[in-house]
């Protein structure tokens, strides 16, 4: 019976020595293949892609307002904006910004491109961007412009929300500028701009 054990043993013993050198020939052959290079559909390959192809912004859209409830009883609004990366609708970021946000915005680009920020009082603004224009032009300096904002408006609150009319042409507004701003491709790259997207 012993024997019979051993010889069992044994068997086993240069099976598994068998099934290991075997495991080891097949691992020695798979490291000797050198691993193809990634070819995408255009018969690019991946690191020319990622050259090629770096993420930017390809659509903004300005979508719907919402009433926050704010400290002591204020209310103000937000507006949603959904900012498309790559055409990729699943590679969205979606933020929510008040006015006065848009507003800093607005006067950080414009000071570091224009030296301006913007002014509440609309016909001052008017004569500064127009002073702008003709100094861009004398500068041939045209490479980058920021729009204007729509203006902050002082009306009161209750006006502000009954005002539905009032506040399409905010949101109308609001979508010209940030398209112009995001969609250029010299400001996708400030980093005001990515400031901007990324800190929610």
């Amino acid at each position: 019976m012993s024997k019979n054990n051993d010889r069992q043993g044994n068997n086993h013993h240069q099976n598994n020595n068998s099934s290991r050198k075997q495991r080891s020939n097949t691992l020695t052959k798979l490291n000797n293949i050198l691993p193809a290079p990634i070819e995408l559909n255009n018969g690019e390959s991946l690191e020319n892609h990622k050259a090629n192809h770096k993420a930017h912004i390809t659509d903004v859209r300005i979508g719907d307002y919402h009433q926050i409830k704010g400290d002591y009883g204020l209310s103000y609004i937000v507006w949603q904006i959904k900012i498309t990366i790559n055409d990729l609708d699943f590679s969205s970021i979606i933020l929510y910004k008040r006015y006065n946000d848009l507003l800093n915005f607005y006067n950080e680009l414009k000071q570091k491109y224009n030296n301006r920020p913007q002014n509440n009082n609309r016909i001052i603004n008017d004569l500064e961007n127009d002073i702008d224009d003709i100094i861009d032009i004398n500068n041939n300096n045209l490479n980058i412009i920021i729009p204007n904002l729509p203006p902050k408006d002082s009306l009161s609150f209750d006006r502000f929300i009954v005002s539905k009319n009032w506040l399409e042409e905010r949101r109308k507004g609001l979508q010209w500028f940030l398209s112009s701003v995001l969609l250029d491709p010299i400001l996708q790259n400030d980093p005001i701009v990515k400031k901007f997207v990324l800190d929610k």
